[in-house]
Protein backbone atom coordinates (compact mmCIF):
# COMPACT_ATOMS: atom_id res chain seq x y z
CA UNK A 1 0.00 0.00 0.00
CA UNK A 2 1.12 3.21 -0.29
CA UNK A 3 1.98 5.78 2.06
CA UNK A 4 0.36 9.46 1.75
CA UNK A 5 2.75 11.92 2.92
CA UNK A 6 1.69 14.45 5.77
CA UNK A 7 -0.20 16.69 3.53
CA UNK A 8 -2.65 13.64 2.28
CA UNK A 9 -3.99 12.67 5.57
CA UNK A 10 -7.67 11.37 5.40
CA UNK A 11 -10.26 13.40 6.62
CA UNK A 12 -12.69 10.95 8.41
CA UNK A 13 -14.94 14.36 9.13
CA UNK A 14 -16.01 14.97 5.49
CA UNK A 15 -19.07 12.92 3.94
CA UNK A 16 -18.73 9.39 3.37
CA UNK A 17 -18.71 8.09 -0.33
CA UNK A 18 -21.25 5.19 -1.36
CA UNK A 19 -19.51 2.30 -0.19
CA UNK A 20 -22.27 0.91 1.16
CA UNK A 21 -23.11 -0.26 -2.71
CA UNK A 22 -19.19 -1.48 -3.28
CA UNK A 23 -16.65 -2.98 -1.20
CA UNK A 24 -13.52 -0.65 -2.57
CA UNK A 25 -11.39 -1.20 0.24
CA UNK A 26 -9.39 -3.76 -1.45
CA UNK A 27 -8.78 -1.14 -4.83
CA UNK A 28 -8.15 1.33 -1.95
CA UNK A 29 -4.98 -0.21 -0.48
CA UNK A 30 -3.54 -0.20 -4.48
CA UNK A 31 -3.80 3.84 -4.94
CA UNK A 32 -3.36 6.83 -3.19
CA UNK A 33 -7.10 7.68 -2.68
CA UNK A 34 -10.40 6.49 -4.29
CA UNK A 35 -14.10 7.68 -3.89
CA UNK A 36 -17.54 6.18 -5.23
CA UNK A 37 -20.92 9.00 -4.52
CA UNK A 38 -24.23 8.34 -6.17
CA UNK A 39 -25.05 10.75 -8.43
CA UNK A 40 -28.41 11.28 -7.33
CA UNK A 41 -27.42 12.06 -4.05
CA UNK A 42 -25.19 15.46 -5.49
CA UNK A 43 -26.19 18.72 -4.86
CA UNK A 44 -23.95 21.52 -6.30
CA UNK A 45 -24.57 23.86 -3.62
CA UNK A 46 -25.47 27.18 -3.06
CA UNK A 47 -22.22 29.27 -3.92
CA UNK A 48 -22.01 26.34 -7.07
CA UNK A 49 -18.82 24.25 -7.77
CA UNK A 50 -17.19 25.43 -11.32
CA UNK A 51 -14.53 27.21 -11.58
CA UNK A 52 -13.80 29.33 -14.77
CA UNK A 53 -12.13 27.03 -16.79
CA UNK A 54 -14.92 24.45 -15.76
CA UNK A 55 -18.02 26.58 -16.52
CA UNK A 56 -17.10 27.02 -20.06
CA UNK A 57 -16.81 23.63 -20.72
CA UNK A 58 -20.55 23.34 -19.74
CA UNK A 59 -21.83 26.06 -21.72
CA UNK A 60 -22.79 23.83 -24.70
CA UNK A 61 -23.89 20.79 -22.80
CA UNK A 62 -26.91 19.18 -22.83
CA UNK A 63 -28.82 18.31 -19.06
CA UNK A 64 -27.52 14.48 -19.75
CA UNK A 65 -23.78 15.58 -20.25
CA UNK A 66 -24.39 18.66 -18.02
CA UNK A 67 -25.38 16.06 -15.08
CA UNK A 68 -22.43 13.66 -15.95
CA UNK A 69 -19.85 16.25 -16.18
CA UNK A 70 -21.11 17.57 -12.47
CA UNK A 71 -20.77 14.29 -11.05
CA UNK A 72 -17.19 14.01 -11.98
CA UNK A 73 -16.23 17.19 -10.85
CA UNK A 74 -17.39 16.88 -7.39
CA UNK A 75 -16.19 13.67 -7.09
CA UNK A 76 -12.65 15.27 -7.96
CA UNK A 77 -12.98 17.99 -5.94
CA UNK A 78 -13.95 15.66 -2.77
CA UNK A 79 -11.07 13.27 -3.33
CA UNK A 80 -8.93 16.37 -3.07
CA UNK A 81 -10.44 17.48 -0.27
CA UNK A 82 -10.34 13.67 1.48
CA UNK A 83 -6.18 14.06 0.79
CA UNK A 84 -5.82 17.01 2.26
CA UNK A 85 -4.93 18.24 -1.34
CA UNK A 86 -6.71 22.02 -0.21
CA UNK A 87 -7.67 24.23 2.39
CA UNK A 88 -10.52 22.91 4.17
CA UNK A 89 -11.95 27.13 3.56
CA UNK A 90 -11.33 26.65 -0.33
CA UNK A 91 -14.86 26.79 -1.79
CA UNK A 92 -15.79 23.66 -4.35
CA UNK A 93 -15.66 26.79 -7.14
CA UNK A 94 -11.62 27.40 -6.70
CA UNK A 95 -10.70 23.73 -7.03
CA UNK A 96 -9.73 23.28 -10.65
CA UNK A 97 -10.55 19.57 -11.58
CA UNK A 98 -9.51 20.10 -15.60
CA UNK A 99 -6.24 20.34 -16.89
CA UNK A 100 -4.99 23.20 -19.04
CA UNK A 101 -6.12 21.62 -22.63
CA UNK A 102 -9.61 21.64 -21.11
CA UNK A 103 -10.27 17.66 -21.47
CA UNK A 104 -7.57 15.69 -18.75
CA UNK A 105 -8.86 15.50 -15.20
CA UNK A 106 -6.70 17.16 -12.53
CA UNK A 107 -6.70 16.94 -8.77
CA UNK A 108 -6.62 20.89 -7.71
CA UNK A 109 -3.68 21.14 -9.62
CA UNK A 110 -1.72 18.61 -7.22
CA UNK A 111 0.17 16.96 -10.05
CA UNK A 112 -1.13 13.65 -8.77
CA UNK A 113 -2.61 11.60 -11.59
CA UNK A 114 -6.02 10.82 -11.30
CA UNK A 115 -8.99 9.13 -13.01
CA UNK A 116 -12.55 9.70 -13.36
CA UNK A 117 -15.57 7.17 -14.36
CA UNK A 118 -19.29 7.09 -14.46
CA UNK A 119 -22.44 5.82 -14.84
CA UNK A 120 -25.80 7.33 -14.78
CA UNK A 121 -26.30 5.86 -11.05
CA UNK A 122 -22.22 6.73 -9.84
CA UNK A 123 -19.24 8.54 -10.25
CA UNK A 124 -15.85 7.24 -8.54
CA UNK A 125 -12.44 9.10 -8.78
CA UNK A 126 -9.04 7.81 -7.98
CA UNK A 127 -5.39 9.44 -7.60
CA UNK A 128 -2.22 7.82 -7.50
CA UNK A 129 1.36 8.62 -7.07
CA UNK A 130 1.86 7.01 -10.87
CA UNK A 131 -0.43 7.02 -13.83
CA UNK A 132 -3.83 5.22 -13.19
CA UNK A 133 -6.83 4.58 -14.85
CA UNK A 134 -9.92 3.66 -13.49
CA UNK A 135 -13.46 2.40 -15.27
CA UNK A 136 -16.90 2.21 -14.23
CA UNK A 137 -19.59 0.40 -16.52
CA UNK A 138 -22.60 -1.29 -15.84
CA UNK A 139 -22.88 -5.52 -15.94
CA UNK A 140 -24.78 -5.97 -19.25
CA UNK A 141 -24.58 -7.55 -22.95
CA UNK A 142 -23.17 -4.36 -24.43
CA UNK A 143 -19.90 -5.25 -24.34
CA UNK A 144 -20.46 -8.62 -25.48
CA UNK A 145 -22.33 -7.22 -29.21
CA UNK A 146 -19.23 -5.32 -29.62
CA UNK A 147 -16.45 -7.50 -28.70
CA UNK A 148 -15.24 -7.68 -32.61
CA UNK A 149 -14.52 -3.73 -32.22
CA UNK A 150 -12.45 -4.13 -29.14
CA UNK A 151 -11.05 -7.59 -28.27
CA UNK A 152 -8.20 -10.25 -30.46
CA UNK A 153 -9.49 -13.15 -31.50
CA UNK A 154 -6.98 -14.52 -28.99
CA UNK A 155 -8.51 -12.14 -26.14
CA UNK A 156 -11.89 -12.79 -27.28
CA UNK A 157 -11.03 -17.08 -26.02
CA UNK A 158 -10.11 -15.97 -22.57
CA UNK A 159 -14.36 -15.01 -22.20
CA UNK A 160 -15.37 -18.93 -21.86
CA UNK A 161 -12.50 -19.83 -19.57
CA UNK A 162 -13.11 -17.00 -16.79
CA UNK A 163 -15.77 -18.52 -15.04
CA UNK A 164 -17.66 -16.09 -15.18
CA UNK A 165 -20.94 -15.53 -17.39
CA UNK A 166 -20.63 -13.97 -20.74
CA UNK A 167 -21.84 -10.37 -19.74
CA UNK A 168 -19.48 -10.36 -16.82
CA UNK A 169 -16.35 -11.29 -18.15
CA UNK A 170 -17.10 -9.19 -21.25
CA UNK A 171 -17.89 -6.32 -19.47
CA UNK A 172 -14.33 -6.47 -17.48
CA UNK A 173 -12.51 -6.91 -20.98
CA UNK A 174 -14.00 -3.59 -21.94
CA UNK A 175 -13.47 -1.65 -18.25
CA UNK A 176 -9.24 -3.18 -18.79
CA UNK A 177 -9.06 -1.70 -22.13
CA UNK A 178 -10.48 1.95 -21.46
CA UNK A 179 -8.93 1.83 -17.68
CA UNK A 180 -5.81 1.31 -19.38
CA UNK A 181 -6.42 4.28 -22.52
CA UNK A 182 -7.02 6.57 -19.41
CA UNK A 183 -3.94 5.80 -17.84
CA UNK A 184 -1.84 5.37 -20.64
CA UNK A 185 -2.86 8.86 -22.28
CA UNK A 186 -3.95 7.09 -25.21
CA UNK A 187 -7.12 7.42 -27.93
CA UNK A 188 -8.69 4.38 -27.19
CA UNK A 189 -9.11 3.32 -30.33
CA UNK A 190 -5.65 2.71 -29.84
CA UNK A 191 -5.55 0.99 -26.71
CA UNK A 192 -8.00 -1.58 -28.51
CA UNK A 193 -4.76 -2.16 -30.83
CA UNK A 194 -2.04 -1.75 -28.24
CA UNK A 195 -3.44 -3.23 -25.23
CA UNK A 196 -3.33 -6.73 -24.41
CA UNK A 197 -5.46 -8.61 -22.31
CA UNK A 198 -3.92 -11.87 -21.16
CA UNK A 199 -6.63 -13.43 -18.29
CA UNK A 200 -10.04 -12.25 -17.41
CA UNK A 201 -11.15 -12.90 -13.71
CA UNK A 202 -13.65 -11.89 -11.20
CA UNK A 203 -11.00 -10.09 -8.86
CA UNK A 204 -7.87 -9.38 -10.95
CA UNK A 205 -7.10 -9.69 -15.07
CA UNK A 206 -4.01 -9.62 -16.44
CA UNK A 207 -2.76 -6.96 -19.59
CA UNK A 208 0.20 -6.41 -21.40
CA UNK A 209 1.51 -3.58 -22.90
CA UNK A 210 4.84 -2.89 -24.53
CA UNK A 211 5.83 -6.43 -23.53
CA UNK A 212 5.13 -5.35 -19.52
CA UNK A 213 2.15 -7.38 -17.71
CA UNK A 214 -0.21 -5.88 -15.10
CA UNK A 215 -2.91 -6.34 -12.95
CA UNK A 216 -6.15 -4.89 -13.59
CA UNK A 217 -8.09 -5.47 -9.94
CA UNK A 218 -12.06 -5.40 -10.51
CA UNK A 219 -14.82 -4.60 -7.98
CA UNK A 220 -18.37 -5.61 -8.39
CA UNK A 221 -21.87 -4.30 -6.85
CA UNK A 222 -25.18 -3.01 -7.79
CA UNK A 223 -24.84 -4.50 -10.99
CA UNK A 224 -21.56 -2.28 -11.91
CA UNK A 225 -18.23 -3.03 -12.15
CA UNK A 226 -15.36 -0.56 -11.05
CA UNK A 227 -11.51 -1.61 -12.80
CA UNK A 228 -8.24 -0.08 -11.73
CA UNK A 229 -4.97 -0.29 -13.15
CA UNK A 230 -1.72 1.02 -12.23
CA UNK A 231 0.95 1.79 -13.90
CA UNK A 232 4.01 1.74 -11.24
CA UNK A 233 6.85 1.31 -13.75
CA UNK A 234 6.29 3.83 -16.45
Amino acid sequence: MNEMSPCCAFDPSLPKDSTGWFEIDPLRSFCLGMILLEIESLSPGKEGIFTSREAVRTLKMGPRRLRSFMAARVALKRLARQLGLVDKSLLDRAIETLDPDGVAPCLAESGFPCSVSHSFRFVAAVANRHPVGLDLEVVSNKALRTWHLFMSPKEQGLLSVSGLSPDKAATRAWTIKEAAAKALGLPLVQAFREVEIIRIDEKEGMMKYQEKIYPARHVEGAGHVITLITFDDL
